[in-house]
């Protein structure tokens, strides 16, 4: 059975799905954006200013809110007092030409295009992304590599609750900002051998650490996933599974050039076995990119970003090394957002 399982992975398993934010692989870096609870010193600091008594000031009095201090609206660069309600919706691009899937032996380029959204409402922050990811030959359409490179559309979502805006007051301590629970999905569809149609959902208590400027949040629960396995013809329900899921953004500047290092890091534990009847191991996946805002040198920063990014899976989908080539991927990428 075990040679059994191996032989019909070649064809091409891009199985089991993302661990975090991703069919492990696409959770965008986006998860969990950052709410607005402040720390004692920002409000002291607050208190200390004189405050005009603007409508909306007004109204989150009214509220019983207390004051906010978090990034500014864009990229979590620069701190502020903004509104509860806030967003940053941008459009990306990735390519990077050593990707891997179980089952395939030759290394896959992909072309990958990103919508994101992430913003704060009254009781807390959310997260969307939107990848459409396009192989090479390497990982060709159903069919065989005379149709073309696969294409693959896959989605992430969170939505954060903060204890701090729920209760309206600062509940952190220490180097932890605030409490939140998070809950969200992950859904994703391709057109290879695999056939993929993945379907997960995250939720878990969910910390925000005090850092200096940008974030950085940790949440740990648990993930279930159902996909469809295409070579053997079976739709797979796994067990639900441990799972852990981190993010950050750190701005800083190097001389006159402003930077953001951001990224992701998810874990994902054994969820049962796969289509071909093969038991799943612990997979984890990271994924960071250093950032330049080169729209400042054009007087509109925090506009447009370009870097260096590197991705790396392993045991991706829970595949174990042991069962099929191309479980781990390790990657250096080229990243480009707009912001809008």
């Amino acid at each position: 059975m075990q040679k059994y399982s191996v032989a019909l992975r070649k064809p091409l398993l891009a199985a089991a799905l993302f661990c975090c934010l991703s069919e492990f692989t696409h959770a965008e870096e986006i998860l969990n954006a950052p709410s607005e609870s402040s720390t004692p010193q920002t409000q002291k600091s607050q208190q200390n200013a004189p405050t005009p008594a603007s409508p909306q000031n007004q109204q989150n009095q009214k509220n019983g809110a207390a004051p906010l201090s978090a990034p500014d609206l864009k990229s979590a660069e620069q701190f502020g007092v903004p509104p509860v309600s806030w967003n940053d919706t941008y459009i990306g691009y990735r390519y990077g030409s050593d990707f891997h899937y179980p089952g395939v032996a030759d290394k896959v380029a992909q072309n990958i295009g990103f919508l994101t959204t992430i913003g704060g409402f009254k009781f807390g922050s959310y997260a969307f992304n939107v990848d459409y990811l396009v192989s090479n030959s390497a990982n060709p359409e159903a069919g065989g590599p005379s149709n073309g490179g696969a294409q693959e559309v896959y989605s992430v979502g969170r939505v954060e609750l903060s204890a701090g805006k729920i209760f309206g007051r600062y509940l952190g301590y220490g180097f932890i900002r605030d409490f939140g629970f998070t809950g969200g999905y992950e859904f994703g569809v391709k057109n290879d051998a695999y056939g993929e149609r993945a379907r997960m959902l995250v939720f878990g208590p969910t910390i925000e650490f005090a850092v200096p400027r940008g974030f950085w949040n940790i949440t740990a629960g648990a993930r279930t996933e159902s996909n469809h396995n295409g070579i053997t013809g079976v739709d797979v329900h796994f067990n639900t599974a441990w799972h852990v899921e981190s993010s950050w953004l750190v701005p800083f500047n190097v001389g006159p050039l402003p930077l953001v290092f951001k990224g992701f890091a998810s874990m994902t534990g054994p969820k049962g076995r796969d289509g071909f009847g093969v038991e799943t191991t612990t997979e984890f996946l990271a994924r960071g990119s250093l950032l330049a805002d080169l729209g400042s040198f054009a007087g509109h920063p925090r506009t447009v970003y370009a870097g260096i990014g590197y991705e790396y899976w392993h045991h991706m989908y829970g595949s174990p090394t042991s069962e099929t080539v191309g479980t781990i991927t390790s990657v250096p990428m080229f990243v480009a957002e707009v912001h809008f």
